[in-house]
């Protein structure tokens, strides 16, 4: 009989759930709390594998009969595979077609570009922070970094997109894809997204995702009006919710462990250690978006049949004893091998990750040096995760700026 597999929103469950799944066989069957049967890798070197493997397509249309997708349902975390067209829905040659529109926006020199700017937009979150009278590491802090740092990058007027980002959280997120609200979500992540597409003249600047995709990619054939929405969808939700989780957290962990802290605010090489222990240990992205078997393929002696549904589960990989030392332990520095796949691995490496570093690594360091003795204002232990199988969210981390503050 196959397990059933689903997040926990306490992390001590989550912890021990992941920790028996890096433990156990490295392929298995397991039932969603859906009821859909997936087949899951949790063990880091055949993840790695699963992840070069171009017989695990992302592309639905690779099933033999359409019908078989997802059981002929719909399920909460669906959205990546069935909506639009875009990085995490293709393969090949579509696929870097798409990735090289992202590729000119968040390459490395990219964001190098950006470096002032973010410093300016982490200083003004700060001076939020500050006058806040419930401070809070996720509402006043990381949210307002991310998602004015990814209102430039994109070229979305920033109210105009926090209303997007709503609108995509519910219909990527963990409403019944059947349900009234989603529909309406969905109607309306179109709509703004139309808005913002008819304003992207307006906003400053030159090389923003929309104006490249509308100035150069779109009238040269290399991307139609329906690509060009489907992948503002995709980077409005994963550049603004993944990026938020992954700063809130890293600071909430930090303000908990003197070892942390001093790392963090050490250098810019110290603080990308946690950074990466972080994500190895609690990646934003539990799974990685769904791939469907083109053929049977053997990973660690099971056959995976053709048409089968897989999901890599990067945070049991991750946590693998086989590949990492003490691995159920947040070590700052890691021994030995340090390399999570947190960012996904292969083509399909997350290509936000340069802007998701470098905004948390520049944000860590100026938030502890203007409130080195931040707490949390209620227990670690007691903070709740979305389930979200694609994208593992906090939506509140309370904190005291001051020691003398009084709890919330």
């Amino acid at each position: 009989m196959s397990r059933v597999f689903a997040l926990s929103p306490n992390q001590a469950d989550n912890d021990s759930m992941l920790a028996a799944l890096s433990r156990g066989d490295a392929v298995q069957q397991v039932v969603l709390s859906t009821g859909l049967r997936v087949w899951v890798v949790a063990r880091y070197a055949e993840a790695k594998a699963v992840l070069l493997d171009s017989r695990l397509r992302k592309d639905p249309a690779t099933l033999s009969d359409p019908a078989l997708l997802f059981d002929g349902g719909r399920h909460p975390e669906d959205g990546y595979a069935v909506l639009g067209r875009h990085v995490l829905n293709t393969d090949g040659a579509d696929h870097r077609r798409l990735r090289e529109l992202l590729t000119k926006c968040l390459a490395p020199k990219a964001v190098d570009r950006r470096r002032e700017r973010i410093a300016e937009i982490v200083e003004t979150s700060l001076e939020t922070l500050a006058a806040s009278a419930e401070p809070d590491l996720v509402t006043t802090f990381a949210a307002p970094v991310l998602t004015s740092v990814m209102s430039e990058v994109i070229g979305i007027e920033k109210t105009l997109l926090e209303r997007l980002l709503t609108a995509v959280r519910t219909v990527i997120g963990g409403a019944d894809p059947r349900s009234a609200e989603a529909r309406e979500a969905a109607d309306a992540q179109q709509q703004l997204i139309l808005a913002a597409i008819d304003d992207h003249d307006r906003f400053p600047g030159t090389d923003t995702l929309l104006k490249l995709a509308l100035r150069d990619y779109r009238p040269r054939g290399k991307l139609n009006l329906a690509e060009v929405m489907s992948m503002v969808a995709l980077t409005v939700f994963a550049g603004t919710t993944t990026s938020t989780t992954l700063l809130a957290h890293t600071a909430a962990l930090a303000s908990t462990r003197e070892d942390l802290l001093e790392a963090i605010t050490a250098g810019p090489a110290s603080c990308s250690a946690v950074l990466a222990e972080v994500l190895r240990r609690y990646p934003p992205t539990p799974c990685a978006t769904w791939r469907f078997a083109a053929e049977d393929v053997e990973v660690g002696g099971v056959t995976i049949p053709r048409d089968a549904t897989v999901l890599v589960v990067v945070a049991a990989a991750n946590r693998d004893p086989l590949a990492f030392s003490d691995a159920e332990r947040l070590v700052v520095p890691r021994p030995g091998n340090t390399g999570h796949i947190g960012f996904g691995h292969g083509p399909h490496f997350c290509a936000g990750a340069p802007l998701a570093l470098t905004t948390a690594n520049m944000a860590l360091p100026a938030l502890f040096a203007r409130f080195p003795r931040l707490s949390p204002a209620v227990p670690l232990e007691e903070l709740r995760w979305t389930t979200n199988l694609g994208d593992r969210t906090l939506s509140s981390v309370p904190i005291r700026l001051r020691p003398d503050e009084r709890p919330v």
